[in-house]
């Protein structure tokens, strides 16, 4: 089944991504209703994953400050001062170390990789 997942609002600054993404489930919503044969096909035929604003603690910092007042940094953290942009786990070395050891994929699925601790 064909999947798609969009993300926005990493930095809670910047407003616009989260903005489209909204945009975007109101029309799929609106013209699902209405039977838009292109949008029945693709919600009914898709995994589709839509993610407004993925640091919501950086838009509401951000918001109760007002752009004038927020500078370019203001928002950028969640409230703990994770950048999230910056803060992936590295899954690449765990899956690759495992396909060394032959454990792909009986052992260690490479659908399905475990955050590690570290």
């Amino acid at each position: 089944e064909p999947e798609f997942r969009y993300v926005a609002g990493m930095h809670g600054n910047e407003v616009l991504g989260r903005e489209l993404l909204l945009n975007l489930m109101e029309f799929l919503c609106r013209e699902f209703r209405l039977g838009n044969p292109r949008v029945v096909q693709l919600v009914t035929d898709t995994r589709i994953h839509l993610l407004p604003s993925m640091n919501p603690d950086g838009y509401e910092t951000a918001y109760k400050l007002g752009s004038e007042l927020a500078g370019w940094a203001m928002g950028r953290w969640t409230y703990e001062g994770i950048d999230l942009n910056h803060n992936f786990a590295d899954l690449n070395t765990a899956l690759w170390d495992a396909e060394d050891n032959d454990l792909v994929p009986h052992e260690f699925p490479n659908h399905y990789i475990p955050i590690p601790e570290y």
